[in-house]
């Protein structure tokens, strides 16, 4: 839960606060307006931009390019000048830090890491000491993340000795954010600590919901006895909300419905923390458009709880989708990370070769002046026919080559997405059933031959022992191959260990009887005409003191 704040370069142009919508659309109708000056227009969308920064990331990217773009064009912002907001690389260094964070905010860390290289660079020509600082403390944010944790912790050590040389209050706050999760909890809770004092003294308010959130971690870790205190954790969690909100960071909002439903689920307050996931779910998928595996796992688990099986199976279903998409994703990072380096270096040579071709025009005009003029139109005329002939030629190959691979990128991506599904459908069902050591331990001369027709099966055996030594063992055969019946299986596993574990039930009549009753109930299927999805299964109970067996 631990999770480090990226700097977020402030500029304080404007004091009116206006609504983060009304502040985009006037910075937006004032682009085009030739009587205000270009650095208004940037202060302008900037200021909306820093509204909506943690809230609304995608839009901050969008925005962001449009100011970008405009810099480019813009022939009132100058190169190099004394006053440094006239310049065209503060602007550049102000927007690409924006979308630098946004992306960190929507977990597309390689193009992170490619905006706060860039201003590096940037703040490297400049001589801008604070602000390699800031780019320094971004980078090592992003490599911590990347498991480059001893590689982060000499950058966030080194920048915090010269945030206390050059005396930035803000840079000192920032440097105990980030090394807290290098030290143990003690020495975490005191940076926390001293965080909040300088706080109060410069009023610093858009970190605190980060640090009330490792200080909840801190205050609730059962592996650190000598620093829990569950009144702490609980005023730390109130904070974090509190200050999350303030700042409008769904981010941590988000975190705080999280915790909160663990909590009502220790608490067996089910119909709470179900209330509270749920919240959690559309702050996620507000944020990213997908809803994280913890999440999903959170309501997976409150459904089953609650008997609603049918959800329950909907929101494990959702995990292993949405799981499946997010491995994908750092990999897409990478290609288009890479394309878009391709892109560029052939700009560059487009660019070479245009210049070259106007050289070449050049020439050819001024030796044009010592010919015929009809010559050499006809000459001009059978080039230029036989130029656009070889380029819709090139052409035409070219997009229908592209087409082609397109169309067997998107089947093979297609084809890995469904095998990785139900490879790790798999997974799940292998895990729910009793291991093979448990039976080797429960009855040493047995063995299991299990030899499912597909991938996932709707066969499953299942094997238990009771303090008064009876042995339950079972096998069954569900309706349905295939996933189906892997989730039918599932739904049975499930039902044994809550009639026989949970609720105690010992004759294997009423065991089956119970179970059915709740098959019956949790598939609908009291009604007449309803489809009877079900298993066949025969349950023993062996006694070996007693010399007694009992089946049903």
């Amino acid at each position: 839960m631990k999770k480090h704040l990226l700097f977020l370069l402030a500029f304080l142009f404007f004091s009116n606060v206006f609504f983060s919508q009304t502040k985009i659309d006037s910075a937006l109708n004032m682009m085009n307006v030739d009587s205000i000056h270009d650095t208004i227009k940037m202060q302008k969308l900037y200021s909306a931009i820093s509204d909506i920064l943690y809230s609304n990331p995608d839009s901050v990217i969008i925005l962001s390019d449009i100011a970008i773009d405009k810099v480019n064009s813009s022939i009132e912002l100058l190169d190099s000048s004394e006053n440094e907001i006239l310049t065209k690389t503060y602007y550049y260094s102000t927007f690409n830090n924006s979308k630098g964070i946004a992306y960190y905010l929507l977990n597309r860390r390689s193009e992170s890491l490619d905006m706060f290289v860039k201003n590096e660079k940037i703040a490297r020509l400049k001589n801008d000491t604070n602000s390699i600082l800031r780019c320094n403390n971004n980078i090592a944010v992003i490599k911590q993340g990347e498991g480059k944790s001893e590689e982060a912790f000499k950058i966030f050590k080194e920048n915090k000795k010269l945030y206390t040389l050059v005396k930035d209050t803000g840079g000192i706050m920032l440097s105990n954010l980030n090394l807290a999760s290098s030290f143990n909890t003690d020495s975490s809770i005191i940076l926390m600590n001293e965080i909040i004092s300088l706080h109060k003294k410069y009023e610093y308010e858009s970190i605190l919901a980060n640090v009330y959130s490792i200080l909840y971690s801190n205050y609730s870790d059962t592996s650190s006895p000598e620093t829990m205190d569950y009144e702490k954790a609980m005023q730390s969690l109130d904070s974090l909300f509190h200050y999350a909100n303030k700042q409008s960071d769904f981010s941590h909002i988000r975190i705080y419905y999280s915790i909160k439903s663990d909590i009502n689920f220790t608490e067996n307050k089910f119909y709470e923390a179900l209330k509270n996931a749920e919240k959690a779910a559309k702050i996620d998928k507000e944020m990213t458009g997908l809803t994280s595996p913890d999440i999903l796992s959170q309501l997976f688990e409150i459904h089953k709880k609650l008997k609603n099986y049918k959800k329950a199976i909907f929101y494990l279903e959702e995990m292993v989708e949405n799981k499946d998409s997010l491995e994908k994703l750092s990999a897409k990072e990478d290609i288009t990370k890479y394309e878009s380096e391709k892109e560029f270096e052939l700009k560059q040579k487009l660019d070479s070769l245009k210049h070259l071709d106007e050289i070449k025009i050049q020439q050819a005009e001024t030796k044009a002046k010592e010919e015929e003029i009809k010559t050499q139109k006809i000459i001009e005329a059978v080039l230029f026919v036989g130029i656009l002939l070889v380029i819709g030629f090139l052409g035409f190959v070219y997009k229908q080559l592209n087409t082609t691979k397109k169309q067997k990128l998107v089947i093979e991506e297609k084809q890995e997405e469904i095998t990785d599904s139900i490879n790790y459908a798999k997974r799940i069902q292998d895990a729910m059933m009793t291991s093979s050591v448990y039976l080797k331990d429960t009855l040493p001369k047995s063995f299991i031959f299990f030899k499912p027709k597909d991938v996932v099966s709707g066969d499953f055996y299942w094997i238990y022992k009771d303090q008064e030594e009876n042995i339950f063992f079972t096998v069954a055969d569900c309706t349905g191959h295939g996933v189906p019946g892997a989730f039918m299986s599932m739904i049975g596993t499930s039902l044994l260990n809550e009639i026989i574990i949970e609720k105690g039930i010992k004759e294997t009549d009423k065991i089956l009887s119970e179970m059915r009753a709740q098959i019956i109930r949790s598939l609908s299927q009291e009604d007449e005409g309803a489809q009877k999805d079900g298993m066949d299964i025969s349950l023993c109970k062996l006694n070996m003191k007693k010399k007694t067996v009992e089946f049903s």
